[in-house]
């Protein structure tokens, strides 16, 4: 099939996912990777809405941590949005992590 490809690119180019690309700080990224936090919470602002307004679920959200390379990062599945009106934010829920680069998983914190 695709054979320079990782089994994640074979999947995303048959399934074809819309992608969000944003940053995240690193607390949250290191519990994401760990498969504690389950919820992605962004304000509800108009820049948020439009952007989530132009993808389909389920889709995969790019998160990354900082902006100097290497860049640690991870890329979820999200297979839902619910609006939480009284806090004001959007609540992404996390499918499963589709991937993880520039991170030792093992001593959480970024390679280096």
């Amino acid at each position: 099939m695709y054979a320079s490809s990782s089994r994640r690119d074979v999947i995303r180019k048959q399934v074809g996912y819309d992608r969000i690309t944003t940053t995240i700080e690193r607390e949250w990224l290191a519990e994401i990777i760990a498969g504690t936090k389950k919820i992605e919470y962004r304000q509800i602002k108009p820049y948020w809405t439009k952007r989530f307004e132009k993808v389909s679920l389920p889709f995969e959200l790019r998160l990354l941590n900082g902006m100097n390379p290497p860049v640690p990062e991870v890329t979820v599945l999200i297979h839902r949005i619910t609006k939480d009106r009284r806090a004001g934010e959007y609540r992404l829920h996390i499918k499963k992590v589709l991937g993880f680069k520039h991170w030792d998983k093992r001593r959480q914190k970024p390679k280096r």
